[in-house]
């Protein structure tokens, strides 16, 4: 039975593992270099103490008999304040995946779809991400839409 719902900190080992798979498949699928001379524990307690100790993040997770099968990341920005003002924050979301066995079963749109209520109910204006070339028509048939120009500087190469 799928259950959609608030990430919590018993999750937090669970969503490194989901990070960790996810950049293993985007080196294979995109040839990147994400894993190479990376200690997959080393990073996976660095990830849970990031976690621990950025309470900026929202998590949300779907999960099946106690297995988190998709996560999805949301930083919500609060706006300044403005006369008039109906909306009161934007959001970023990222580091979204869902395990390879469980894609193509509405889990992700069904996850997605919690996240814009729950976004909705936090007077988000919107919601804006950086999406893989794979997964730019997930988006849109979510209701994405490439329609802002965004100016970038970048400060630093990764």
């Amino acid at each position: 039975m799928l259950n959609i719902r608030f990430g919590e900190e018993k999750d937090y080992i669970q969503l490194a593992e989901l990070k960790w798979l996810h950049m293993k498949e985007d080196d294979m699928d995109y040839n990147e270099t994400n894993l190479n001379g990376i200690d997959k524990e080393t990073f996976i307690g660095e990830y849970v103490s990031f976690l621990k100790n950025e309470s900026n993040y929202k998590i949300f997770v779907a999960e099946d008999s106690g297995i988190i099968v998709s996560a999805m990341f949301l930083y919500v920005i609060p706006k300044l304040p403005k006369p008039n003002r109906k909306s009161e924050s934007i959001a970023y979301l990222t580091s979204v995946y869902t395990l390879k066995n469980y894609r193509n079963k509405s889990i992700g749109t069904q996850l997605l779809t919690f996240i814009k209520d729950y976004a909705l109910k936090e007077k988000c204006e919107l919601l804006f991400v950086w999406p893989s070339s794979k997964s730019v028509s997930w988006y849109e048939k979510n209701g994405f839409k490439n329609e802002n120009e965004i100016l970038e500087c970048i400060l630093m190469d990764e």
